[in-house]
Parts: C-alpha cells; structure tokens; sequence
C-alpha cells in the first residue's frame, strides 16, 4: 500500500469562551451567526496546484496539499494519468476530480480514503451502519446530514425530519473523555444534565422539562430504563429526539426519547489503541479494531474493548471491563444483517450518597465524598442485537431487529434526610442479587408508489418491547442508620449485618410491556411540500407481585401523528406536527408511603412548529415552538414517609435554538438553548395551580467550541459554557435549586509518530469546581481533569 500524506493540516477547531458572562451573550452569539453572511468557502477548500502527470505522483501531491491520507495499492494506478487540476477545492471534491473517468472508486474514514476498483456489481442499500452513516467528524464539525432513522420512518435527512433533533457523533465523545454519556447531555443544549445512576450508567434525561428514562437502542425502544447499561465505547452516535414520540416508539417518553446507534464494522481497516484518564486516578485503555474480512467487502467485523480501574476524583474505587463484538454481511445482493454483543461488568465502591430532603443546598461541597466505602454497586450485563434489512425490489423493502439484555445487579445506597440543625439522618438499603431482563424488537415493511402524480413510502409495522424485574422474598433490606451526623461524619457509618439476604429463589415482581401496531406514509406533493401522517394502536400493560403488590393493568390507545413540511428554498425546511403517547402510570418507588402502587395510564399531547436551515453543508440551524400537554405527578411531602400522586395537568409551552457546525474553517461550534414556560394546571390543590412541575429548568443555554490554531498545525483549543436555571424539587416550590454556569476548557494535539497518527486530548471539566445539583437528589460533578492518547497500530 502506498500513503501519500503529510503532517495534517487539522481543521479542528476549538476555542475557549470562559470570558463571557452570561446565558444571554450565547442566544446573541447564535442569532448574530444567523444574520451574518457566511464565508463563500466554508467548506475547508484548500489551494491545489496539481500539474499533468502520471496519477500515482498526482495521489502523492494531493496528500501533501491536504489533510487526506490515501490508500492504495500500486498495481491499482498502474499506467493512469492526469492532466492535473488547480483551483479552491474541499479535499474530497479534489480528490473526485483526479479520479473522474479512471474507473477507481473510494471510500472514506475520517481524513484516510481507500482507492478501488469500481465493481461491476451495485448492490442496494445497505441497513444503516457505521460505514454508510460515518459523517460527523471534527472536520466536518460535528455536524450530521442523516439520520438512522426514527421510529417507523427509516433512514432520512436530518434537516428534512420534522421533529426537533441533534445529533452527537462519536467523534465528539471521544474528543472530550466522555466517561459516560452524562457529559455529552451537559454540552447539549436539547437536554439537562443528568444524573448518571448509582446502579447503572444510563442517564435519565430531562428534555423539554420531562425525564426520559427508557433508551432507545439502534432504533429498539425499552419497555424499562432499570438494568440497562450503556458505555461510551460501543455508541457511535447519540440521535436525541425533542418532544413527545408516542407514535414513533410507543409508551413514555413525553419530552424526548434517546436512541444509542451502536458501532459497526468498517469499510477501511481501523486499528486504534487509546490509553487515558477520566480524573482521579481512573486509568484506563481502549481497543477499536474494525475492518472487512474478504475482498469484496461484503463481510465485516468491529470490536471495541475496554479496560477501566482507579478513584474517581471524590475517591470512589471503580473498576470496569467492556468487550463490544460486532459482524456484518451483505448475504446476497439483496439481504443483510449483522449481530452485535456488548459485555459490561462495572463495579464501583464508596458511592456518593442520595439526598432524599434538604433544607439549606448552598452548604454541601460536590468535591467531597459522604459515604463510607461499603455503600456500592455491583452490575454485570449482556446485550445482544440482530438486524436484517431485505430488498426484494426496488419498490418493497423489510426491515426487522431484536434486542436482549440481561443484567444481574446488587446494589448497597445510603438515603440523607436532612435536620433543622443541619445533620442528616439516614435510611440505608441493599437489595441483593436482582436480576433485569429486557427484550425488544420490530419488523417494518416499505413500499413505494405513486396516485397520480403524488409519490408515497407507506409503512406498515408492529414494534414490542418487554421487561421483567426478579427478586428473592429476602432479597431487600432498609435500616435506620446511625443518628443524626454531620457530613463529614458519614464516611464513618458502619455496614449493617444484612443477614443472610438474598438466598431465596429470585421471582417476577414487576412486569412492563409496550405493543405498537403502526402504518405510516411519507407523502410528496412535490418539491416543496410533503406531509408525514401515521397511526399507532399503542398498548402498556403493567404486572406487580409480592413485594410491589398483587396488580395488574391493560390499556391501549390510537396515538396519531401528522407533520406537513414546505421547503421555500432548497436549504431551508419548515414544518407543523402534532404527536400523542401514551404513556404507563408511574411505578411509585420504596421511598415512598404507597410504594408499589401503579398510577393510571395517560396521553399525553404536543404541537410543534419548526423552521431547519442548512447555512452551509457543515453548518445547521434549527428552531422550534412546541407545548406539550400531560397529567402532573409529584411527591406529597408528607411525614414522616411522603406519598407519590397523580393529580392536575402539566404544560410546557418553549422555544429551542440548536446551531451546529462549522462557523469557519477553523471555528467550530455546538451551541443553543431553550426557553420554557411551564405550570401546573386544573389541579385538584388550590396549592399546586400555576406552580413550576419538579425538576424541570425553564432556562438553559449552552455553548461549545473548538478553534483550530493556524499558526501550529494540528492543535485545537476547546471550551463550554453551559448554564441550567433553577428548579424545583418540591410540587409547592418551596425547595429551590439552585441555577449554576458550568465551564470546560481543554486542547487537542494531532500529530505523526512513527509514520503513525497520534492525538492528545487534554480537558477540564468543571474548570471552576462549582458546587450544584444535577437535580433534587444528586450531586454535580466536581471538578475534574481528564486526558487521553490515541494512536493507529
């Protein structure tokens, strides 16, 4: 193979904003882009001064002029000239033009192009994957074209869905140390940060003012967010949807639903090995290998593996081994498929404690740990996906996939109630050897045609999703913990004699199911109008036993949706929709009166406008008005032990600015916010009528960076602002929580050692050390330093 290159003239970009003040000065920022007149060339062109010669010594000067690395074999160019090309050209566009009419074809992986032959054979469409949707890249400024898809609708042009949506791609993980994804959701501007839970790593999100609690996985929704487990490693991109999805992936999910797209194998072999740090002492090293296995690339694997052990930065041991295997293949020209298995087995001790009541939240130091080192988790999980994606002709086309996790977890927690005097009380609970099982799939069948000269893509489908949760008679444990101490005593606290828990068998005691029968039409009027209509008979059932009661219920409803889109000019797209879900009465949980008991079932409503425009090909704006409408649930506050109720209705009307791309060829930005007005009304409380719903932040407005220095190829300076406006815990809104502006500053080097790539990434995540609450009961993040070295073997 042959590697024309020269050291890459890095586009990325990253800047520091740590001097502004305040949320106001970033809704300026993102207006003022929208106003002003883009460079024409935008689009990282690069002089080219190519000459007429052989094309190999073409390939080679092309590398030299730009950041690509091609790859080829010599036999492949043999005897091919070029009568050369000068001019402003993106690097991929140069590269297209040297190739034009040779019968030599590529395929392209961030800055590294493989050259080959041009097959006879022109396969379909193939299912979404990491190769076809590999765009997103830091060059390209973190900014996405496509979507996988969103429920029934399959892939799609993101400016072209009519839903408020952003989309984080794994470059952008990876090029800030995301430990978990709950750093990803802080820099987003859709979604509040959220607390990462002691017992797993999946976030529950708060979008539009509601949680989100039960991710999507490749398109599968989950009947239950409790014992899933996601790591950053196997995530090749986060597509998060603003707003209500009923139709799309069934019950729940009123503000927004998260869909984990997982890796997939690569068109190009990859061979990567990072070693780093996520703060504290936790080290750790990473291995991402992926390639095809024959010459036709029809067959493919990826396998990313991942070894984690140290303290956080408040001194909590952790230790965490992830082994994610993927396989693909084009069986025929018509059908693929591929098999996906993550193994996670994440241990952690000395976990923070959770704040059940506190009276004075400004006194409590995030950079500090109040637990003893008993109170842990232990989680061990399995998940394994398959997809199969058949095009008989080119006017039908199935789609299907299934999803499995099983997850075994024991989990000791400490429960803080705070005293007049300052101390805390404390419930301590362990709940041993429970077991989560988590089953989805769906199957989707597309055709295409015409009435007259109106064209549709009708869909026809049916989606499920299941969750069971096991436990044994013995297997959970509350006690009173020591009396009252302060919170520099609670790391004293010492462990219960917890008996002999958890050896009877373990038991169903909780059951969730969603069933989704759906038809859906994609309908184009003509160039500029289309609609996107769609029914969804959606049904919940919920079953509890022993433990959480003897009750069951059953309820279905027809949740509709229609959008109607116009494009006034090819780079802009607006659109109207309405959307209901149904949505599962809340399961009230054991830190409550009435725990066990299931709230009714309810539907939920939202109407959106949006506007979508394509300021450049790296650079997108998109806006949305919308309200939502849903039954309000809340903690009573009684005491001792307080009740969990459902009782009048919450409305969110808001607005969200999101702007993603490249604002030049060296500045890159990630950056909006939202406004909300929101209130709870016809309520049965006198006390509750227009009061703030618990844990939604009306405000939010978020900015990130990344300059690309011109004067020392190859280093990019980053930085976030990220500021959330205060909550409430508390449905009469006396418990306040605080607004707090957080912000991040780090660098990244790429570099060649070795004829090999290398990058250093260096961030500071909490630069200040703010002390705040990700939300009622959880700490925020201290401030932390995390580092990593990437390079190719």
């Amino acid at each position: 193979m042959r590697y024309p290159f020269k050291r890459a003239q890095s586009t990325r970009i990253v800047t520091s904003f740590t001097t502004i003040p305040s949320v106001a000065v970033i809704f300026f920022a993102c207006i003022l882009v929208l106003v002003t007149p883009m460079p024409v060339q935008a689009q990282n062109t690069v002089a080219i001064n190519i000459p007429s010669q052989p094309l190999s010594d073409a390939l080679l000067q092309l590398g030299q002029q730009t950041s690509l690395q091609i790859l080829y074999t010599p036999d492949l160019v043999r005897e091919l000239n070029t009568s050369g090309l000068q001019g402003n050209y993106t690097p991929e566009n140069a590269l297209r033009q040297l190739l034009k009419g040779t019968g030599i074809e590529y395929e392209r992986q961030g800055n590294t192009v493989t050259l080959k032959r041009i097959s006879a054979v022109t396969l379909p469409p193939l299912t979404v994957s990491t190769a076809s949707l590999k765009q997103g890249t830091a060059e390209e400024g973190y900014r996405v074209s496509n979507i996988s898809g969103i429920g029934l609708w399959g892939e799609r042009s993101l400016r072209d869905t009519p839903y408020s949506m952003s989309v984080v791609p794994s470059d952008l993980i990876e090029n800030v140390n995301a430990q978990n994804m709950g750093q990803i959701f802080k820099m987003n501007p859709l979604t509040q940060e959220p607390n990462i839970q002691n017992h797993n790593s999946v976030p529950f999100v708060t979008i539009r003012g509601f949680q989100s609690e039960n991710p999507v996985y490749d398109g599968i929704p989950l009947a239950d967010g409790n014992g899933s487990v996601i790591s950053v490693i196997e995530i090749d991109r986060v597509e998060i949807l603003s707003g209500t999805s009923g139709f799309l992936y069934g019950g729940g999910r009123v503000g927004g639903a998260i869909n984990y797209v997982t890796k997939g194998p690569t068109d190009i072999p990859l061979r990567r090995l990072t070693f780093g740090n996520y703060g504290g002492t936790q080290f750790y090293g990473h291995a991402d290998i992926g390639g095809k296995f024959d010459e036709r690339g029809r067959f493919g694997y990826r396998a990313n593996l991942l070894y984690q052990g140290g303290d956080t930065a408040i001194g909590e041991p952790v230790n965490q081994k992830v082994a994610n295997i993927v396989l693909d293949g084009q069986i025929t020209d018509t059908l693929y498929a591929d098999v996906k298995y993550t193994y996670n087995d994440y241990r952690k001790e000395a976990t923070q404690s959770l704040f059940n009541s506190v009276i004075e939240r400004t006194g409590i130091d995030t950079s500090k740990r109040y637990s003893p080192k008993w109170a842990s988790n232990n989680v061990e999980s399995h998940k394994a996906y398959t997809s199969l994606r058949w095009d008989p002709s080119k006017y039908f086309t199935l789609r299907s996939a299934f999803f499995y996790q099983h997850t075994n977890m024991r989990v000791s927690r400490i429960f803080l109630n705070q005293q007049a005097d300052g101390t805390f009380t404390q419930r301590l609970n362990n709940t041993a050897d429970e077991t989560h099982e988590n089953y989805g799939g769906y199957i989707y069948l597309d055709t295409q045609f015409k009435t007259f000269d109106i064209g549709h893509k009708l869909t026809l489908g049916y989606s499920s999703t299941f969750y069971e949760y096991f436990l044994s008679n013995d297997c959970c444990i509350n006690q009173n913990g020591t009396s009252s101490l302060s919170l520099n005593e609670l790391k004293n606290i010492p462990e219960p004699n917890w008996g002999s828990i958890g050896n009877d068998p373990k038991l169903p005691v909780w059951i969730n199911r969603f069933n989704n029968i759906l038809i859906g039409d994609n309908i184009i009027f003509n160039e500029r109008w289309s609609a996107m209509v769609g029914l969804n008979y959606a049904t919940t059932v919920n079953k509890a036993f022993r433990l959480f009661g003897d009750n069951d219920y059953e309820k279905s409803a027809l949740t509709p949706t229609v959008s109607l889109l116009y494009k006034p000019i090819e780079e802009v797209t607006t659109y109207v929709s309405y959307m209901e879900a149904l949505e599962t009465g809340t399961r009230v949980g054991n830190t409550y009166a009435n725990h066990g008991e299931i709230l009714p079932p309810l539907v939920s409503k939202q109407y959106e406008v949006g506007a979508k425009y394509d300021i450049n090909p790296n650079l997108l704006l998109s806006t949305a008005l919308f309200r939502i409408e849903k039954a309000n649930q809340y903690s009573d506050l009684a005491t001792p032990i307080p009740s969990y109720v459902q009782d009048g209705l919450q409305v969110h009307n808001g607005v969200e600015l999101v702007l993603t791309g490249k604002i030049t060829d060296n500045l890159t930005i990630m950056g909006g916010g939202t406004l909300m007005d929101i209130s709870v009304e016809k309520s049965n409380n006198p006390a509750l009528e227009g009061k703030k719903p618990t844990n939604a932040a009306s405000r939010m407005g978020k900015i990130y960076a990344e300059y690309a220095l011109p004067w020392i190829t190859g280093l990019s300076l980053t930085g976030g602002i990220y500021y959330t406006g205060e909550r409430y815990a508390d449905a009469v809104n006396t418990d306040k929580i605080p607004s707090y502006t957080l912000y991040d500053i780090g660098a990244r080097y790429t570099t060649r050692v070795l004829d090999k790539a290398l990058t250093v990434r260096l961030n500071v995540i909490n630069l200040t050390g703010k002390n705040y609450w990700q939300n009622a009961t959880y700490l925020g993040v201290p401030r932390t330093v995390a580092f990593s070295v990437s390079t190719m073997f």
